[in-house]
């Protein structure tokens, strides 16, 4: 029957990809049994079916008839068992232009020579060999480029690049212009990934020379997150850009794995069905920057179960498939864990320990409080809370999390209820674990959580705990958004104070400037659920009250420029926009008075003072009324 598929559909399948032309009227050389095995993969490392010695003489040859004038236009070679092992199939006549190898009667591997010398040679792995699809562009045995490959076949590849400082083999994974334009994306976001993948030979080479691992060192394992995917409407893109930030790859190396290594594999984007590198490797953990030997003796076999259960496909969609996965991922992870708590040091324990906690906190996102996997993570976190290394404190931020999620889910307690649990925990984890990786994100969720209380005695409290956020954790990210938060909270009676970029002109833009005038600014983004609805009454706001002296300044906080003018665009805004590179986490714009959420709104009145630091769209033209009589 694969044989059958394969002669019948050749004509159309393969005509279309690599552009053959209409069967060819000469005849091709018959080819014999000794010939066909003479004939092995171009490619290193290819899985394919070779009778013994002794069996070979019993294989036989059977031609493919061409369709047209019955003439043999290839030739199946099947073993004594009747399985196809070869085959080989020819469109002008002169040469095969496929060449099929089988494993077990089944296709795994196909070379494709097309007759027109500007294209470019294919190789494709398949079955037992995987699902990458190459391109040889000069034709000379080496990938240039990969049209289809998944993000382990990816990391499979950029390590023998690395072992090798094979620049040409790395620059077949990475983005290119093409790529880009494959997808619709340009402007500044496609300029500014390509001006990232420039660096990745360079990266190769240093990683070859920190990895230091031996020739035959052996790939184990890709350890990816959830990937992460932007709306293809928000950056003007013909799907939408789908990406992992970067993933761990566990290495072997030496006997028994005792040198075993990581590296990290950098950004990757996914384009069509090839993932691409972006910024290349980099030798270290993705949490301490530095080489940890994820690999000890006895964990091969169960890092392979992991990597057969992680390249299931199609992968996991919804919520419940995502917790159904993640369910058996830790149960095989908890194998891991056992083991290494007799095989590996401190350090790979706590790190193995921690991707453990991560599918328990994703596995039970759909079960009661009395599920099995958060029963687990809590387990974790007594057992481990105030004793040395840092798993304590992460199973208990993920416990803490994973448990108010499922109480929202469920509902029954009431909102009330739920959110003072929520404050309750997350001062009890900070005061615990100040000085933890995840006491930053807590304080800042916990001064968010008495912030939506809405009321005095909530913002005070939001207040005091973003204050200890941006003195605390100098330098954190979240440091500078909380005293901007503070600032926010203070701003009322106080002068507006808002500097930037005006996206349209790129011209500085300080709101002082704006004298006499009642101002509103409204802080959005393409992802803003209100956006539609809140763009119809600012544009009526403006065309009313803009002869009486009311000014609109809206602060897009897209991630990049394009986006942003994309956005703008389709709603029609009106009025000053700013805009600056970084989206609600890092855009400056968005770090100035602390913006948590959007959209949200200020007002000021004609002395530049704000009157509300917390307007709503609804009753906005009420506000404007009284401060323009």
């Amino acid at each position: 029957m694969v044989t059958k598929r394969f002669a019948t559909r050749a004509m159309a399948g393969f005509s279309l990809w690599a552009g053959f032309g209409s069967v060819a009227q000469a005849q091709i050389p018959a080819v014999t049994v000794e010939e066909a095995f003479k004939v092995q993969p171009r490619q290193k490392g290819v899985t394919v079916s070779t009778p013994t010695a002794d069996l070979v003489q019993r294989c036989t040859v059977t031609a493919i008839p061409n369709p047209k004038d019955k003439s043999p236009m290839g030739y199946i070679v099947r073993d004594p068992s009747g399985q196809t092992v070869r085959q080989f199939v020819s469109y002008d006549g002169k040469s095969f232009n496929i060449i099929a190898f089988y494993v077990n009667g089944a296709e795994a591997y196909r070379e494709v020579y097309p007759p027109t010398a500007t294209e470019a040679y294919q190789f494709r792995w398949l079955g037992p060999n995987g699902t990458k699809w190459g391109l040889d562009k000069n034709r000379d045995g080496q990938i240039d480029e990969w049209v289809v490959i998944s993000p382990e076949e990816l990391s499979q590849e950029l390590l023998q690049a690395i072992l090798t400082k094979d620049v040409k083999r790395a620059e077949a994974l990475t983005l290119n212009k093409a790529n880009l334009d494959a997808v619709g994306l340009q402007g500044g976001e496609a300029q500014q990934l390509l001006a990232r993948t420039g660096g990745v030979a360079a990266r190769v080479a240093k990683a070859s020379d920190d990895l230091k691992a031996g020739s035959t060192a052996e790939w184990m394992h890709l350890e990816l997150g959830v990937p992460q995917a932007t709306p293809a409407d928000a950056v003007g893109t013909r799907e939408d850009l789908v990406f992992h930030k970067t993933g761990t790859v566990l290495v072997k190396d030496g006997k028994d794995g005792a040198n075993s290594k990581s590296f990290q594999i950098g950004e990757m984007v996914q384009v069509g069905r090839a993932w691409k590198l972006v910024d290349g490797p980099s030798v270290g953990s993705a949490e301490t920057g530095s080489s940890s030997p994820l690999l000890f003796a006895g964990s091969e076999p169960l890092i392979a179960e992991l990597n057969k259960l992680d390249q299931v496909q199609p992968p996991p969609a919804t919520v419940a498939e995502l917790a159904a996965h993640n369910a058996k991922r830790a149960a095989i992870l908890e194998q891991i864990v056992t083991l290494a708590g007799s095989k590996a040091d401190a350090k790979t324990q706590e790190t193995w320990t921690k991707l453990l906690v991560d599918s328990l906190s994703s596995a039970a996102e759909v079960e009661k409080l009395d599920g099995r996997h958060i029963l687990r993570l809590k387990q974790f976190r007594d057992a481990f809370a105030g004793k040395p290394g840092t798993v304590g404190s992460y199973a208990w931020f993920h416990h803490l999390i994973t448990e108010n999620s499922i109480l929202l889910r469920e509902g029954t307690t009431g909102l009330p209820a739920i959110q003072e649990k929520w404050r309750a925990a997350l001062e009890e984890f900070i005061k615990a674990n100040a000085k933890s990786d995840e006491a930053p994100e807590a304080t800042l969720r916990l001064g968010m959580a008495f912030e939506f209380m809405n009321t005095k005695e909530g913002d005070a409290k939001a207040k005091e705990w973003y204050e200890q956020l941006s003195k605390s954790y100098v330098g954190h990210p979240h440091a500078l958004k909380a005293a901007g938060a503070v600032k926010r909270l203070d701003s009322e009676g106080k002068t507006l104070e808002i500097a930037g970029s005006n996206l349209a002109t790129g011209q500085a833009f300080n709101v002082s400037t704006l004298k006499e005038k009642v101002v509103v600014v409204y802080y959005f983004a393409a992802w803003s659920s209100t956006l539609a609805d809140d763009a119809k009454k600012l544009k009526a706001l403006v065309k009313e009250y803009g002869p009486k002296g009311l000014e609109l300044v809206t602060i897009c906080l897209d991630n990049d420029a394009k986006t942003a003018a994309a956005t703008v665009a389709t709603h029609g805004l009106p009025g000053t926009i700013l805009h600056a590179p970084g989206g609600l986490d890092g855009s400056p714009l968005a770090s100035q008075y602390g913006i948590i959420v959007v959209p949200h709104l200020f007002v000021a009145g004609k002395d530049g003072k704000v009157t509300n630091r917390n307007a709503q769209a609804a009753n906005l033209e009420d506000e404007v009324k009284k401060l323009l009589p």
